[in-house]
């Protein structure tokens, strides 16, 4: 345990066991204290998962308020930009066998933490690093990267708790240690899941400009604000090189050292060059609680997306900028937010790049309806596209009405007999189960949710197969087209993976699922679990939709047969 070096030269930080310790007993006990032994139920346990992630929570928040030393964050920042180049180097690499890129994600994510609650901390520049201080900084790092990871692990369990029926559970040890696991068959699919992810993630349907966007994000930064992407990169590297005796990247400045710089030698505006690097920029005015960071990870207020951070040291504001948060930055913004329409407020304020944004967001809805439209045309299916009005022998009806709307795509599948009714959603990129939450909520709640306009949509379609039959013949110009013994099925077609999609009310298949389900050749994976318990063993057959309460079959091999 401790620093790691990776890839010959990168410093990786991974804790020790004695945090766990030291947190887990003493929550332990005040869980016994407060709700007594198991067996909870699934109110109680998550009633348990809240109280655990206020405990969590509120341990790393007093670590860090009382953390005083800059030293401390600038040690966490050097780590975060370590790691940070790593994962953008090397993330199609392996990895070393003690330091895995799943590790590297959340320990990154951490470090996030602790340098966002680092706005909210009155620094001292008086500790030197020394062996004393080296000593310190890993005793509290430790205690950090544990409790971090256990807000992350309440903050999922809580999030499956709101979508899954009976899902976790909580035990204890035979030291009285609390275990937080999953019931039933559960942990084996989220397995399978997570294997399946890996897979398709890199898949996904996403902006096929070079790299991803990126370039077109930097020409709408030159045609709106006159400010070039590299000028800036430039700067950052100009004063990291000026500041390289005190310590380069990790040497404080004044805020105002950015948009003087960009104005003085590239002639860009003073009020531009000041909206652009406050659209950049994490305060304590700006950034989020802590809980908020967990739970709801697509917020742009956040270190990912304001890699300008300020904090105070010695009573005066300084910005901190790495050159690898800074590149990540705009990588997140050009493939996981923009296509979006999510930008920096004070950005959209300017005209010309509101503009931007929003053509990127109708640009991107179409990209995944090429896709699909692709291999329809591949595989000669009859379908149509962005269907407003049904075109029929007596006339046109429009759908495109309050209720309905507009159908993505009508496909006729003559492998199943099915008339698919296709609405497309193009998700953000979720890589955890609190994000993952966002999708489900989409599908399942609100005032618009994808599947009640759905359920509407193939009411109609049932109630009047007979028009999109005719349809369909006038769209082919061929009458003897025949979809009248077909039944009507509405699905949602997706760029990338989301977990709702092993349970959801209606099927959801992604991009690279779709020409299978339309040829007939689409078939769920079920998976046979044996659970071995002191009394009996328990038969699972797991079959689509995966997370609902099983029914066991018990089998006891020493009963006597009646």
């Amino acid at each position: 345990m401790g620093v790691y070096k990776i890839k010959g030269k990168y410093l990786i930080f991974k804790g020790e066991y004695t945090s766990e310790e030291k947190f887990r007993k003493e929550l332990s006990q005040q869980i016994l204290l407060k709700f007594g032994r198991p067996n909870y139920d699934s109110e109680k346990i998550t009633e348990i998962l809240s109280y655990c992630l206020d405990y969590f929570i509120k341990n790393f928040q007093d670590i860090c308020l009382n953390e005083k030393s800059v030293r401390f964050y600038q040690q966490v920042f050097r780590f975060h930009e370590q790691a940070t180049e790593v994962v953008y180097k090397f993330s199609n690499e392996s990895s070393s066998s003690d330091i895995d890129f799943k590790y590297i994600a959340l320990y990154r994510r951490i470090l996030k933490f602790i340098l966002e609650m680092g706005c909210d901390v009155p620094m001292h520049n008086n500790e030197k690093m020394d062996g004393a201080f080296k000593k310190r900084f890993e005793e509290k790092l430790n205690d950090l990267l544990y409790l971090g990871e256990m807000i992350m692990t309440c903050v999922s369990f809580y999030s499956e708790q709101t979508m899954i029926e009976d899902v976790a559970d909580i035990s204890f040890d035979k030291d009285d240690l609390f275990v937080f696991s999953r019931r039933h068959h559960y942990n084996f699919i989220f397995e399978h899941m997570s294997k399946e992810f890996g897979g398709q993630l890199s898949k996904a349907v996403v902006d096929d400009t070079d790299l991803a966007g990126l370039n077109d994000l930097k020409k709408a930064l030159d045609d709106c604000f006159n400010i070039k992407y590299e000028n800036v990169g430039h700067i950052i590297a100009s004063i990291h090189e000026m500041n390289k005796p005190k310590g380069g990247d990790v040497v404080e400045v004044g805020w105002e050292t950015l948009p003087i710089n960009l104005t003085q030698f590239y002639g860009v505006d003073k009020k531009v060059s000041e909206q652009f690097f406050r659209g950049l920029t994490l305060d304590k005015n700006n950034k989020m609680s802590l809980l908020d960071l967990a739970c709801k990870p697509y917020k742009l207020n956040r270190y990912i997306y304001k890699p300008i951070i300020v904090w105070n040291i010695d009573g005066n504001d300084y910005a901190l900028f790495g050159k690898n948060a800074w590149a990540e930055t705009f990588i997140q913004f050009a493939s996981n937010a923009i296509p979006w329409g999510k930008a920096p407020e004070i950005w959209l304020k300017n005209k010309c790049f509101k503009k931007y944004v929003h053509r990127k967001e109708d640009d991107h809805d179409k990209w995944l309806d090429d896709a699909v439209e692709e291999k329809l045309l591949n595989n000669n299916v009859y379908f149509d596209r962005n269907v407003k009005v049904i075109n029929h022998n007596t006339g046109n009806t429009s759908i495109d009405e309050p209720g309905l709307g507009e159908i993505d795509f009508i496909i006729a599948s003559k492998a199943s007999k099915k008339l698919f009714i296709a609405d497309c959603k193009h998700l953000l990129g979720r890589y955890d189960i609190p994000n993952q939450r966002n999708d489900y909520n989409a599908f399942t709640s609100g005032k618009k949710p994808y599947n009640k306009t759905l359920e509407s949509k193939i009411q109609w379609f049932k109630d009047n197969l007979s028009l999109v039959n005719q349809h369909l013949q006038k769209k082919y110009k061929k009458p003897d087209i025949d979809i009248s013994e077909y039944t009507v099925e509405g699905i949602f077609i997706i760029n990338t993976p989301t977990f709702y999609m092993y349970n959801s009310v209606y099927r959801i298949y992604d991009i690279n699922q779709i020409e299978n389900v339309i040829l007939g050749n689409h078939t769920d994976p079920t998976f046979s679990v044996v659970i071995d318990e002191e009394e009996h063993t328990k038969f699972l057959n797991v079959e689509y939709p995966y997370f609902k309460k099983p029914k066991y079959i018990k089998f006891d091999p020493f009963k006597e047969d009646e």
